[in-house]
């Protein structure tokens, strides 16, 4: 009887010390798992705070459990019931503060089925509450993991603030490579017990020869922490504090944390895990964190998720806030004695010198050398691609020039030949009757023919070569009957063929298929493979033919001949301008070079086949587009 008066006396009591709900169903129900002047509730509650103030209409309810005020797990269980019954009607959401509270999912959700509840903490699992109250803290403690209460239907999500405990130890090791002694300062309370032992372990792991020494609140006073710091302080010493909180006179330990670390700080070098202890207190000399900032806009962000936007935890994923960069107090360091250029450069550094100059004076001076030593290469580079483009410009010149000169000179040659050609031979067709026979003036006819064709060849390069270089010089693609065009192609060159020299057409392409071509640049491209078979060949063979398999994805003509061939180190070189391997040829050595850009045009190529020896082989490819298929 007595037992449950003190139970309903207790609940009476709690609940003027807690933020009872408002006047109707809130909004927003936290529970957490430490009392409001905890600095670690406060920095994990900052961001609802914030919502609080910027959306006034929220009804934002926060119930503090004091977990480590309890003394049993029943007097635990029955806050918690009571905490619950604070809301007669059920809140739209529940937030959960801590990783000791993470075993009530399972109650809250059963009181309330399918309400969204968000989790924040630092870890992503939970432990029975007898482990969490009383039992000490041990590696092979039961961890369920929370993605199994996700798994059984709760509409849960987790924000996961973890300590950055192997930072901060990895930090400590940084800046005091001397170190040999570690003091390491714990708690009561069940987080304290889960860093303990995870640190412990990693240094056991990572750094063997590392002499630490664990100081517990559960078995030593305040004084007696003070007088174990003052006769263990050295220059190679150092405090990790993860918590002090004790079960007796819980309330009072939380409040007076401020006044443990002041204690602490000025005996030997402070390496906390919170922010506010390295803003508050002069001579802690720094901490590892994941970043504030980042966590207070994910929380805000989840909480509108699921009030404005009706979006359910179970379909978030979890989130593991990563670390930032560390914080170091760059006058605690210098009050320790501390190297400060052990600083790494990617930390936060807090109350360093005053004199810029001073602090960052080699980074300056070395600032200046690289900037007058880049303004003395920029200048160089200046100069220097300033003269080279005038010399290029120079050389352009030049090669314009030459270029026109030997167009002329070429030009005047190769049209003179042809043109005397048919003034003569048209004179001598203009003689009276019976000073030329019939079968010589048939001769004198086909000569005039072919040179007219000749130059009629040189024009037609002349211009396609002015309207490549204006850029007038168009593809157009339509369906094409290939065939038909290597047809036409023998059929324009077959007057030219040398007596005694045979051509032989080898068609790979399916007669009844069309392909996506401009018909007329193929024909050009083949009407000039042939002319040039023709006045290299004298005996022998000339073959012309067309592959689907030669070059797969691509149609493939070649011209092959017994001629002359082409010597392998002018492969390439005859595909350049103005270029001719036998002056006696006519030509004005433009064809091939035209070629070329006709077949990039039309997304193929051309080139030179070296591995045939017999004379020469001339390849033309273009994309295989079959027009039927489109």
């Amino acid at each position: 009887m007595m037992r449950r008066f003190f139970l309903c006396l207790l609940a009476f009591v709690m609940i003027p010390l807690t933020s009872a709900a408002r006047d109707g169903a809130a909004d927003v129900f936290v529970i957490s798992s430490q009392v409001e002047s905890s600095e670690w509730a406060q920095i994990m509650l900052r961001p609802i705070k914030e919502l609080e103030k910027e959306r006034p209409e929220l009804n934002i309810s926060i119930s503090y459990l004091r977990l480590l005020s309890h003394k049993t797990v029943k007097e635990l269980l029955d806050d918690v019931d009571s905490v619950l019954n604070t809301n007669t009607v059920p809140p739209k959401m529940v937030v959960i503060n801590g990783g000791s509270c993470f075993t009530y999912v399972s109650r809250i959700q059963k009181r309330w089925p399918g309400i969204p509840i968000l989790l924040l903490g630092e870890q992503d699992y939970f432990c029975s509450p007898s482990y969490a109250l009383l039992g000490e803290g041990s590696p092979d403690a039961h961890r369920y993991p929370l993605t199994a209460l996700r798994d059984l239907g709760s509409n849960i999500t987790l924000i996961c603030a973890a300590p950055m405990l192997r930072r901060t130890i990895n930090l400590i090791t940084t800046v005091q490579p001397e170190l040999d002694n570690l003091i390491i300062v714990a708690g009561e309370n069940y987080m304290s017990k889960e860093n303990l032992w995870r640190v412990t372990q990693y240094l056991d792991e990572q750094y063997p020869a590392l002499k630490y020494r664990i100081i517990s609140s559960t078995t030593t006073s305040t004084d007696q922490l003070i007088s174990i710091l003052e006769e263990e302080s050295s220059p190679k010493t150092a405090v990790f504090y993860i918590s002090w909180l004790v079960r007796e006179g819980y309330n009072e330990s939380v409040a007076t944390r401020y006044n443990t670390i002041s204690l602490i700080e000025r005996i030997a070098p402070v390496y906390p895990m919170f922010a506010s202890d390295i803003n508050r207190h002069p001579y802690v000399v720094g901490f590892y964190s994941h970043s504030t900032s980042e966590y207070n806009r994910i929380v805000h962000q989840r909480i509108l998720d699921i009030l404005d936007h009706d979006i359910q935890p179970s379909e978030m994923p979890f989130v593991y806030l990563e670390a930032g960069v560390p914080t170091l107090n760059y006058s605690a360091m210098e009050h320790f004695g501390l190297d400060t250029s052990l600083i790494p450069k990617d930390a936060v550094e807090l109350n360093g010198p005053r004199n810029i100059w001073n602090m960052y004076k080699k980074n300056f001076m070395w600032l200046a050398f690289i900037v007058l030593m880049a303004l003395f290469f920029f200048i160089l580079f200046i100069m220097t691609r300033s003269m080279l483009a005038m010399r290029k410009a120079r050389n352009i010149a030049e090669e314009g020039n030459r270029l026109k000169t030997a167009f002329i000179q070429n030009m005047s040659h190769e049209v003179r030949t042809p043109l005397n050609a048919i003034v003569g031979f048209s004179q001598l067709l203009c003689l009276p009757d019976g000073m030329v026979s019939e079968e010589e003036k048939e001769q004198y006819l086909s000569y005039i023919m072919n040179d007219s064709q000749l130059l009629t060849v040189m024009v037609d390069d002349i211009l396609s070569i002015s309207e490549m270089e204006k850029g007038h010089y168009t593809i157009h693609l339509a369906p094409t009957n290939l065939n038909e065009m290597a047809r036409q192609a023998i059929k324009s060159t077959e007057n030219r063929i040398p007596p005694g020299v045979l051509l032989i057409r080898q068609p790979g392409l399916d007669e009844d298929t069309l392909y996506m071509a401009d018909g007329f640049r193929v024909q050009q491209i083949m009407i000039n493979f042939l002319t040039n078979a023709c006045k290299h060949t004298t005996e022998g063979q000339i073959v012309f033919g067309s592959s689907l398999m030669e070059n797969p994805g691509y149609i493939t003509f070649y011209v092959e001949d017994t001629g002359t061939g082409v010597p392998q180190d002018k492969a390439e070189s005859i595909f350049e301008r103005f270029v001719k391997l036998d002056t006696h040829i006519q030509g004005a050595g433009l064809g091939l070079s035209i070629c070329r850009q006709l077949a990039s045009s039309m997304g193929g190529r051309i080139w030179l086949d070296t591995n045939y020896t017999d004379g020469a082989r001339f390849v033309f490819t273009i994309p295989c587009e079959p027009a039927n298929n489109l």
